[in-house]
């Protein structure tokens, strides 16, 4: 077969792809009401919302990364210490080691998905040759990136190109296309280890701990990638002390690391390899083989891709082995607990979902990190602690109604038990709540080892925790509301990235207003503060309670 049949397969099976990451079907769950032709317009319509979102991210900081690029050379006074091309290849740095990211991430999501919904076995049987299976195998894989990679790939030359010139443009182009094969790889390289160490792993509190413990030594690499834009100013003095020192071994180690060799590129395009002080023609040397060497493994990991695309699904899952327990005990709790410890349990085996419960409380750790480095005389690192509690309330907020996607998974197991929606809504408040207080406890705790001010903190804390909840409440009730008026079962709550962004917007101004209204009042003293913010934040609660539990919600 050519590879117009490989297409035309490769369609029919992204259209199924499409119906199970939205409605998982397979999996017992219940279609909603409708045409099937418009179930099928309505998936490929929400996956392709959620890639463009992804693309969003990405085209911002592409624009954001050409706009410095572009302020540096128009203003060379600006880290004037840091020569230009210097410090045009550590931005272009940042913006790779970020693209890697995102896509990776994008990549930890989707391939579960990808194997859940059992496409490529569908085709099995069919008398299609192995050749040209791996075809219809690897676009089906490549489609799940399209956009985001057809992003990074196309404007990042075009922002280059506009902000350092055409030459500096197709320079970037080499950097960009590694890049994006670098993340698939990585994608489909841990998605293969999570599927065979954590996914499959049994039950159990021990297991569990290790299941969470593997997700956290996973996502903290792609998490210190974020790191770089709160040490950006660290960075670019060790650049400024590499560019006074001249060609060294550490000017050799930093040429010779992806990404820098070819984020190099463009700056030495456009203002030749002096604009690059670190570099001399020893290390120009360096320079041509690290990245001869990138692109080599790159070409290698193309070949590796299209291989193990194909046998994805038929990986053998490595299991503990255990005799069988003797006897069983049940142990009943309530609805909400059953609907949280439900949540972290399938968490614990989706890194998508892990991600999300993670991420803040990550962000807490490095945040209280900061905090605790700041010299206690520093006036900035008491409102830097109340800060990184409050990104710590905005981020729960934030991530709170993608948990309505876990429902997708739950209901093919839960739909015969009398769950109330009340129950359900409750369930992933308490998730959204402990979320929240973990990544403070952790702020906290960092913050009175250099601030010795309980009273102030824990108060913080304890008084934003119903604005948060709030938040938390009004946003669950706002989706299930537009699940009543369009006939949808619980299941079918997951309606795309547009509504769980639209549905965050309310909850984050709920929970970013009592802090901002604590900084503008704690000037009359800090315990006025405290109860302004109590005051609000409470109100905020009260309000959000007919809005999830009323009648449109229930």
């Amino acid at each position: 077969m050519s590879w117009r049949e490989a297409l035309r397969l490769s369609n029919v099976a992204f259209t199924e792809l499409s119906l199970q990451a939205v409605y998982a079907f397979r999996q017992g769950n219940v279609l909603p009401p409708g045409r099937s032709k418009n179930l099928v317009a309505r998936s490929r319509r929400l996956v392709v919302q959620s890639k463009v979102v992804i693309s969003a991210v990405l085209a911002l900081l592409t624009l954001g990364a050409a706009a410095i690029l572009h302020l540096k050379a128009q203003s060379p006074q600006i880290f004037s210490s840091i020569p230009a091309g210097l410090f045009q290849s550590a931005i272009l740095t940042g913006l790779l080691s970020l693209d890697i990211a995102l896509l990776w991430w994008t990549g930890v999501q989707v391939i579960p998905t990808l194997i859940s919904s059992g496409v490529l076995p569908v085709l099995e049987p069919l008398p299609i040759d192995p050749r040209t299976f791996r075809r219809v195998a690897g676009i089906l894989y490549l489609r799940l990136f399209d956009f985001p990679a057809l992003t990074i790939i196309i404007l990042t030359p075009i922002a280059v190109g506009i902000a350092l010139g055409p030459l500096a443009g197709l320079a970037a182009l080499p950097g960009a296309v590694v890049a994006v094969i670098y993340a698939l790889a990585l994608s489909l390289l841990t998605g293969r280890f999570f599927l065979r160490r954590v996914q499959g792993s049994r039950g159990g509190g021990g297991r569990t701990v290790v299941r969470w413990a593997y997700l956290v030594l996973w996502l903290v690499p792609a998490f210190a990638m974020f790191g770089f834009i709160t040490a950006a100013p660290a960075f670019f003095r060790a650049l400024g002390g590499l560019a006074v020192q001249g060609p060294s071994v550490g000017s050799g180690l930093l040429v010779a690391a992806f990404p820098f060799s070819f984020a190099a590129l463009p700056a030495i395009v456009a203002g030749g390899p002096s604009s690059v002080a670190i570099l001399s023609p020893t290390l120009d040397l360096v320079l041509g083989v690290a990245a001869a060497a990138y692109l080599a493994l790159a070409a290698w990991s193309v070949v590796w891709l299209s291989r193990s695309v194909r046998t994805l699904l038929f990986l053998p899952v490595l299991t503990s082995v255990s005799p069988p327990a003797a006897t069983f005990s049940l142990r009943p709790m309530s609805r909400a607990r059953a609907v949280l410890v439900k949540d972290l349990r399938i968490a614990s085996r989706t890194p998508g979902y892990a991600f999300l419960i993670l991420l803040p409380i990550l962000d807490a750790g490095a945040l209280g990190l900061l905090t605790y480095a700041t010299p206690a005389q520093n006036p900035v690192a008491a409102s830097l602690a109340l800060g990184a509690v409050t990104t710590a309330a905005l981020l729960a907020t934030f991530f709170g109604p993608a948990f309505f996607a876990i429902e997708v998974i739950a209901y093919s197991y839960g739909r015969s038990l009398p769950l109330s929606n009340r129950s359900v809504i409750l369930g992933k408040v308490a998730l959204i709540g402990s979320m929240y207080l973990i990544a403070a406890a952790l702020i906290v705790g960092l913050t009175l080892l250099r601030f010795f001010e309980p009273f102030t903190f824990v108060a913080f804390v304890l008084v934003e925790l119903p604005a948060v909840l709030g938040a938390a409440l009004f946003e669950l009730g706002l989706l299930f509301r537009w699940a009543r008026r369009r006939g949808l079962a619980i299941t079918n709550l997951y309606a795309g990235a547009w509504v769980a962004v639209l549905v965050s917007v309310p909850g984050l101004i709920m929970a970013g207003l009592p802090p901002l209204l604590f900084d503008l009042a704690r000037s009359s003293g800090v315990g006025f503060g405290l109860e302004v913010m109590t005051l609000v934040a409470v109100v905020e609660l009260a309000i959000s309670m007919p809005v999830a539990f009323g009648r449109g919600a229930s």
